[in-house]
């Protein structure tokens, strides 16, 4: 692969062109990941609403029916639903690691086995989250990919 970047001060705006054969999977994941960069998802904080970058989210969990966004600075409330934000977040670098929890594994520093057939993932920022083992095994397969 070849990776070639034009830096032009009169460029207004970022273009990614990709030149391929055939788009296999893992340039279908990268170009996944690329368009992230350009999504957000909009979040409140003390009255305010913010717009949060999604490669910044850490994860977003929903506690009493309310939706929570975290990133490594605060904690967003979200008016949507966690399905809902899961469907928007597919293709990108989220999964759902339980009923209440999804995960940005671009975060995710590593997994230990945990009571119940469960795993506990450790971010970088130190937090740990419990992934239920009926999740278990689409974390393995997405981290494959």
């Amino acid at each position: 692969m070849k990776l070639s970047i034009h830096q032009d001060e009169h460029i207004t705006e970022t273009e990614i062109i990709i030149n391929c054969a055939y788009v296999d999977d893992r340039l279908q994941k990268l170009t996944d990941y690329i368009r992230q960069f350009s999504f957000s998802l909009e979040g409140e904080v003390d009255g305010k609403l913010y717009q949060i970058p999604v490669e910044q989210i850490f994860y977003i969990e929903s506690v009493d029916n309310k939706t929570f966004i975290y990133d490594c600075e605060r904690t967003y409330s979200c008016r949507q639903t966690l399905s809902a934000l899961e469907e928007k977040l597919r293709n990108m670098t989220f999964i759902r690691i339980s009923k209440s929890c999804l995960l940005n594994i671009s975060y995710l520093k590593c997994v230990a086995p945990h009571v119940n057939h469960r795993l506990k993932a450790e971010l970088q920022n130190g937090e740990q989250l419990i992934i239920s083992r009926n999740y278990v095994e689409s974390l393995k397969e997405k981290l494959r990919k």
